[in-house]
């Protein structure tokens, strides 16, 4: 073959196509939240090349192409490696010098390749790049393939003809046992040797001595075969993995320079659809260094041949139940991208939380533990909805205030459905049984016993406890039971212009489980008194008065939680907000300030993850100001105290029941009466 005639045979190819299965850019969200986050230096992906018979050469990336190790047999193909890189901005990723990133991205696929001693499998030649950028509150994917190769490397051939005659069924015979046996073997390059049979390209190219690469081999014994599932026929361009593995030779065998070498083309997509042509492929010079390559195409074109960017969007494709559950974790899981990389969202996500009252601090609540990704939540209270609710208590509407009202319970519950169709939400309607309420004898004994057994229950099933009532004797039974099964207990009452919150002690458990650091009780501050966990005071600490009617012989205004109604959004997130901080410091203790210690006031509270974990907070919007205090937990108290919680310990349901109806004084058990009469005397 002369010059002349080589100039008119310059090989062509056919460029790659991609194809994306939604299920990959499914698993890439949860990556990309969970562990990139803001890392855009790269991650590898896997594509396959289907064994199959296609118009064009197509490389395939599924959710198993972001696995480490690549698991799904699906799709009968060779698997190559490729490299993803998400921009964190649409401007960075439209932006983006592609010209330069593309022979960036390819010398370093290259040069990591040559640094090996061998390939692995000669599906490692076809390399390719993924530009993307991920929205993730919309789900679009703006996404673009490259497939490097480049430009300066001419390759020239002679016609390519079909190989049928009888003589090549040897050939068939072994390309079809190689591709064909299980598993498939990754090798879309292979050599087949007249005497030998197939070999694989790495039994003849070593990277570290290239110039022995075939130097000793007879160039008319080998067939360098590559698959080709884009060639309907010999008419049609080879595929672009050929230009790939081409360019590996060039730069890996100066033996081959400007030679001649026999090329076999394989395409079809089962055994008996095989089909093969031969042709003659002339090399251009060596290149030693790819770095000297300096110019590289292999950006993909759209379906009308314009290089542009494609869009892929997954709403249509979801189910809404599933974007909503992604998109309510969303805010959460950012957090960790900058703002609190140690949060422990799992053990926020898996605790479950009993909400005792469904008014206005209940909905509140209720909405900002679903705003942290609490999704288990029971609410109990026994009320139905009146006409003066839903202006105060959010989750209520007009409509739920008609025929006599929907029970409160059970309302919320439908309301927080309706918000997080996928979360745990249980409203149980249910009166908590107070001092000073006598309950009588017989039948009405019974019932209270069942009520006393639902409500042990439901405390034992649940990590944290709020007290939301509107009365004082409604919070000492379940603040009792608190402390006796060693729940955490969040507290949080209303007045007119000022509000408490606060946390009940208990003992450390294993409830909680951060990943950060949670060993805050061994901290001692100069200026501070520390209050271990187990010894904070409950909301009965400082009263040496036992709960009583606080509802007989009140005036309207009285009865009710009259109060301003910011008030309560205040208190709701405070109380979430401290209980956030336990669960990420279960054992977190308190502390309070000592001025003849640090007259100054220049030692400041220790932090947790989130910040300080007081006691309790006490708030007064009158004068805009807080208070951060901390007590410890009384001997006497009335609820939490060890003479109470032996006393329950020893009699039960008997115990509880004989302090509603009066016949044992919560006074008299602990010890309060006398103090009572000393200061009576005084």
């Amino acid at each position: 073959m002369t010059d002349g005639s080589l100039e008119m045979c310059i090989l062509k190819f056919l460029p790659f196509q991609s194809f994306i299965h939604n299920d990959f850019w499914h698993k890439y969200v949860d990556i990309k939240i969970d562990i990139d986050r803001l890392n855009e230096t790269g991650r590898t992906i896997i594509g396959t090349i289907a064994l199959r018979k296609n118009k064009v050469p197509m490389v395939e990336v599924t959710c198993s192409s972001l696995n480490t190790k690549y698991e799904d047999d699906s799709v009968l193909g060779f698997r190559c490696k490729g490299i993803l890189l998400n921009h964190n901005t649409l401007e960075t990723f439209k932006n983006c010098d592609k010209k330069a990133l593309l022979k960036i991205e390819a010398i370093k696929l290259y040069s990591d390749l040559l640094n090996q001693e061998s390939i692995q499998s000669s599906s490692d030649l076809v390399k390719f790049c993924l530009l993307s950028f991920a929205d993730l509150k919309k789900y679009k994917f703006y996404h673009w393939f490259a497939f490097p190769a480049p430009t300066e490397l001419i390759f020239k051939y002679d016609d390519e003809k079909t190989i049928t005659s009888i003589s090549e069924e040897r050939l068939r015979s072994c390309i079809v046992q190689f591709l064909y046996r299980k598993p498939t073997p990754n090798e879309p390059f292979f050599i087949y040797h007249v005497n030998e049979g197939i070999k694989l390209i790495s039994e003849y190219i070593q990277h570290h001595n290239k110039l022995a690469n075939f130097r000793e081999q007879d160039l008319n014994n080998l067939y360098f075969c590559c698959y080709d599932p884009s060639g309907q026929n010999i008419s049609s361009p080879p595929g672009w993995q050929l230009r790939q593995f081409l360019t590996y030779l060039v730069i890996t065998s100066p033996a081959l320079a400007e030679q001649g070498i026999k090329c076999i083309r394989i395409t079809g997509g089962t055994a008996s659809e095989l089909q093969f042509s031969e042709m003659r492929i002339f090399l251009p010079k060596h290149v030693s260094n790819v770095n000297s390559l300096s110019s590289w195409v292999g950006w993909e074109s759209d379906e009308s041949g314009k290089y542009l960017p494609r869009l892929t969007t997954l709403n249509n494709s979801m189910s809404p139940k599933r974007l909503a559950e992604n998109a309510i974790n969303l805010n959460l899981k950012l957090m960790k991208w900058r703002l609190v990389p140690s949060i422990n969202l799992n053990a926020i996500s898996r605790t479950k939380c009993l909400l005792l009252g469904a008014g206005t601090l209940g909905c509140n609540v209720a909405r900002t533990s679903m705003a942290w990704g609490i999704t288990h939540i029971s609410i109990v209270d026994c009320g139905h909805i009146s006409l003066s609710n839903p202006i105060r208590q959010s989750l209520y509407r007009y409509e739920d205030t008609l025929n006599g009202g929907k029970p409160k319970a059970s309302t919320v519950a439908e309301r927080l459905l309706e918000i997080n169709p996928s979360a745990k939400i249980t409203g149980i309607n249910l009166k908590i049984p107070m001092p000073g309420h006598p309950v009588g004898q017989g039948n009405e004994v019974n019932e209270t016993r069942e009520i006393l057994t639902k409500l042990i229950n439901l405390i034992q099933q649940h990590d944290v406890i709020y007290l939301l009532t509107d009365s004082r004797e409604s919070r000492w039974l379940p603040t009792m039971l608190g402390r006796f099964y060693n729940k955490i207990v969040m507290n949080a009452a209303l007045g007119f212009d000022s509000y408490l919150v606060m946390r009940h002690g208990f003992q450390t458990n294993n409830i909680m489980e951060a990943d950060g650091d949670t060993n805050l009780s061994s901290t001692v501050i100069a200026g501070f008194h520390k209050i271990n966990c187990c010894d904070l005071g409950c909301y009965f600490c400082n009263d040496i008065v036992a709960p009583g009617n606080s509802m007989k012989d009140r005036t309207l205004d009285q009865q009710c939680t009259v109060t301003r109604p910011g008030v309560s959004n205040m208190a709701s997130a405070l109380a979430v907000e401290l209980m956030i901080s336990i669960i990420q410091h279960g054992d977190a203790p308190a502390y309070y300030r000592t001025p003849k210690s640090d007259p100054h006031a220049q030692q400041q509270e220790p932090e947790g993850l989130l910040g300080i974990i007081p006691h309790s907070i006490r708030g007064n919007i009158s004068t805009l100001q807080s208070m951060v205090t901390a007590t410890a937990r009384y001997t006497n108290c009335v609820a939490c105290s060890s003479l109470v919680l032996e006393r329950y310990a020893t009699s039960g349901q008997d115990f509880i029941i004989n302090v509603l109806n009066g016949s044992e004084s919560l006074e008299a058990i602990v010890g309060l009466h006398k103090l009572i009469s000393s200061i009576n005397e005084v």
